[in-house]
């Protein structure tokens, strides 16, 4: 994951939980059932082109969203784990103000600092995400290349 991408999962975590927050309450039984058609629209044949059963595009359907669900997933963990590498207390801060879905601006003003400043940090904030990230590849490569000397 690179820097860009690692920012982006900041900003975008708010949304990201709250949608893994939903799913988990729609898995656990408190969703509303699919709503049928009745009438006129029933009996509507539908256009060409497309596959016409209702059930198959429904399955393509929810198939697109685990997956993309399963993606979001993996971001959140992703920032999860490794938000432990940020151990300045000005720089915990914010990152919880940013994951809260706070604007920069927002920050600034309840920490009374100025704009850049909190961009500043948010960039620090990125940086170690980041090399915590690397750190942890680099780490797990070792271990593979350590198993594939055991088993030659």
């Amino acid at each position: 994951m690179n820097k860009k991408e690692i920012h982006d999962a900041i900003f975008n975590y708010h949304w990201m939980i709250r949608l893994l927050i939903n799913k988990r309450a729609e898995m656990t039984g408190n969703s509303n059932p699919l709503v049928a058609k009745y009438g006129i629209e029933a009996s509507m044949p539908i256009a060409s082109g497309n596959v016409s059963d209702p059930v198959y595009q429904e399955f393509l359907r929810i198939e697109r969203y685990e997956k993309n669900t399963e993606k979001i997933r993996n971001k959140v963990m992703m920032i999860q784990k490794h938000s432990k590498a940020i151990t300045n207390l000005k720089e915990q801060v914010i990152l919880d103000k940013l994951l809260d879905g706070k604007s920069m601006r927002e920050i600034a003003s309840e920490l009374d600092m100025s704009l850049g400043a909190v961009n500043r940090k948010k960039n620090i904030i990125v940086n170690k995400i980041y090399q915590s990230i690397q750190s942890e590849q680099k780490k797990q490569n070792e271990r593979n290349e350590q198993k594939e000397e055991i088993c030659v």
